[in-house]
């Protein structure tokens, strides 16, 4: 289907194919759509489940890279 259209392809990212698959198949634009709030709100839920259920706050103690993601 991609080599029958002039324009770039724009494909949503699905869990079970890779970005090389979806570049191998013509994809020249991948989106993530609402996935990664998907994958915040379930760390969320995870996180107030361990800490309502035994009280345990370690959770909180997990952050993203933030000093490898922002450079100078």
């Amino acid at each position: 289907m991609c080599g029958a259209v002039s324009r770039p392809v724009n494909v949503l990212a699905r869990p079970d194919l890779s970005l090389r698959q979806l570049v191998d198949a013509g994809a020249q634009r991948v989106s993530v759509g609402g996935a990664l709030t998907s994958v915040a709100a379930a760390a969320t839920a995870s996180a107030a489940t361990v800490i309502r259920d035994r009280g345990d706050f370690s959770p909180l103690a997990v952050a993203p890279p933030l000093d490898e993601w922002v450079t100078t």
